[in-house]
């Protein structure tokens, strides 16, 4: 399977037209794979996830001729796949360094220096991966919000002022509000800070045990972290929710950057190559934020483009980001995917309780719309994740819930619809999205294209 890099600068253009070009010129297959990573350092972490994963497909699609594969797999036989892999300047949201454990001697200094390491990465204002260039602006308001550190426990203007250089880090999403971020811009310092101050769990995290510790490893790869998977974040006062707060634009950034390279950037690409190649079947498959990276691409797309699958593997944006109606009439950032079948589908979507790092975003979230759900971040709050819940309130995923599943497996997708993949079995933390048994979820669905 040939693969082409397509590099996207973090507005959404092309960092080298030549590389599209060449996807154009050299593309001879009937599918496009085109994959999108999540947060992450650096090229090689993202070139390490997509080795993996597309080798798994790889070795799933030379099973095709085997008479005793799969019929899933034997529906493909005869149809040649090609693969792009997307590179963006994303970061790290949340990790072990930005979350220190609680209840040691030490966890003072520990949240201080978390708080002091999120707000330096906030100064980066990356072009391209694994770029840390700071912009002066940018390193400018970082380092007067660090100044305000000592005045914000007994200062209510040093608070004020700390939320406002917040805010201005950030471009505001004007999608809808289904993760209720849109109270971060406007609401109150005093009640951002209150609603940021004390522990913080992840849905279905237990609430004993030592400190906690956050999936997630280099590359967005993660590890088992055993008996640490309880609370994420033990620590409470002021120093805590600023650190919550900085951790939170951070995620906001991403969240807002994720939609613009999609729809600004990966979506123009697809209608390039479709112009050019227009049988092509074209196969989105975002992890993490790629997740909304490649659901704002397919969004940007014309209605009733055919021939489009949409996998989303962990991803990293809000469970009613596909719904018709999550409360007050109001529908979900990404409906007209569906409604008006800009990705034709079938749509996939794995979620697991494993996945800590999604866990934490949404908490967060819940907290910031002030919301007092009995399971923060859970499918019943009206703020989650569709790495930890899959779509919710979604019309087209009634009835689909079922499990990943090992290769072999008779999915039964359709075009239409939203899966919703319990993958507790496989999916071991928030990184875990490269085995075989999601590869062959992904051909499952572009089977059926």
């Amino acid at each position: 399977m040939h693969s082409f890099d397509v590099e996207f600068t973090s507005g959404g253009t092309l960092f080298d037209a030549g590389q599209l070009q060449d996807l154009v010129s050299g593309l001879d297959a009937t599918d496009l794979i085109v994959v999108s990573h999540g947060w992450n350092n650096d090229m090689r972490e993202a070139a390490d996830l997509y080795d993996e994963l597309l080798g798994n497909v790889q070795r799933l699609l030379d099973l095709r001729a085997n008479p005793q594969a799969p019929t899933t797999l034997r529906r493909l036989d005869g149809r040649t796949f090609a693969a792009c892999r997307v590179f963006w300047p994303s970061k790290k949201f949340a990790d072990k360094d930005l979350i220190p454990g609680g209840g040691a001697a030490s966890a003072t200094a520990a949240n201080d220096a978390a708080l002091e390491l999120v707000l330096d990465r906030l100064a980066e204002d990356p072009t391209r991966l694994g770029d840390t260039a700071k912009s002066p602006a940018r390193h400018q308001k970082v380092t007067s919000a660090m100044a305000l550190v000592p005045r914000l426990a007994s200062d209510p203007d040093a608070r004020a002022t700390y939320v406002d250089i917040l805010r201005s880090l950030v471009d505001v999403d004007d999608s809808a509000d289904d993760d209720g971020a849109a109270a971060f811009f406007v609401a109150d310092a005093e009640d951002l800070f209150a609603a940021m101050d004390g522990p913080v769990s992840a849905p279905g995290a237990e609430t004993g045990g030592g400190g906690a510790a956050i999936g997630g490893g280099a590359g967005d790869r993660g590890a088992d972290n055993g008996g640490a998977a309880g609370v994420l974040d033990r620590l409470d006062g002021v120093i805590a929710a600023a650190r919550r707060l900085a951790n939170l634009t951070t995620y906001l950034q991403m969240k807002s950057r994720a939609g613009t390279v999609g729809a600004n950037g990966l979506a123009p690409m697809i209608r390039r190559v479709r112009a050019e190649h227009r049988d092509v079947r074209v196969h989105l498959v975002g992890h993490s934020f790629g997740g909304r990276l490649v659901t704002a691409a397919a969004h940007a797309l014309d209605d009733n483009t055919p021939q489009v699958t949409l996998s989303l593997l962990q991803a990293a944006f809000s469970h009613n980001g596909l719904s018709g109606d999550f409360g007050g009439g109001k529908a979900g950032a990404f409906r007209e995917v569906l409604t008006d079948r800009r990705a034709s589908g079938p749509i996939l979507i794995t979620h697991t309780k494993n996945d800590k790092a999604v866990g934490i975003a949404y908490p967060l979230a819940s907290r910031i719309a002030f919301q007092n759900a009995a399971a923060l971040g859970d499918r019943d709050d009206p703020y989650g994740g569709m790495g930890r819940n899959g779509a919710q309130r979604t019309r087209e995923a009634l009835g689909n819930e079922t499990v990943l599943a090992a290769v072999g497996h008779d999915y039964g997708f359709a075009p239409g619809k939203v899966y919703n993949l319990l993958a507790d079995d496989f999916i071991v933390d928030h990184g875990a999205v490269r085995g075989i048994q999601v590869a062959y979820a992904i051909l499952s669905a572009a089977s059926v294209a």
